[in-house]
């Protein structure tokens, strides 16, 4: 009896040795990385985008300039109708990131209105953004935020008064994102994640 009580007894010490040990294993962090806070912006990107009248570079020069971490501040004239480019993936830093679009329209010094003809006006713009948090899961995206000007077809005798209320720089509110690690700024308004 007295010998069974020996090997019960260290069989006993034997489990609590190893309870012991696992548990000290399962308690080292040592190696482990700690959970991320999924509030904390990683990455953040952004997409421009601008659609102009089938006219409009008969009558004006048409620029975007847009501002963002990966080409900086970037102007172009455009040729065409329709222009995009994006900024995808950008670390965010402490400093925080800026995406900004604007579009500037001069009257063409070669432009003379033809009254006899009808021409097809207007732009618009469309400005989406997402970013990611620290778990590589969207914090904040929104597909498409726009601010749109309707094509109007205005006939070649009212052309002057319709060119002198396009000209200037458009630049709407709502065309500007600052990104930092636990908040951003979109359209002047300060939100958190």
């Amino acid at each position: 009896m007295k010998k069974n009580l020996l090997w019960m007894l260290a069989a006993i010490l034997l489990c609590g040795t190893m309870t012991t040990s696992c548990s000290k294993d399962d308690d080292d962090d040592s190696g482990k990385q700690e959970p991320k806070d999924e509030r904390v912006a990683k990455t953040a990107s952004a997409w421009y985008n601008v659609s102009i009248g089938d006219d409009m570079l008969d009558v004006f020069d048409v620029e975007v300039t847009t501002v963002g971490p990966e080409y900086g501040q970037l102007t172009k004239k455009l040729t065409k109708t329709t222009y995009s480019i994006a900024e995808r993936d950008i670390p965010v830093t402490d400093a925080g990131l800026v995406f900004s679009m604007s579009v500037k329209l001069s009257r063409r010094a070669d432009f003379t209105p033809d009254a006899s003809k009808t021409y097809t006006l207007g732009f618009g713009s469309a400005f989406a953004f997402e970013i990611i948090g620290s778990n590589n899961k969207s914090l904040v995206g929104d597909g498409e935020q726009s601010a749109l000007f309707n094509i109007v077809t205005v006939p070649g005798d009212k052309i002057e008064a319709r060119i002198s209320s396009l000209i200037g720089t458009w630049t709407p509110a709502d065309q500007k994102l600052e990104v930092f690690k636990t908040y951003f700024n979109y359209n002047g308004k300060k939100q958190n994640y």
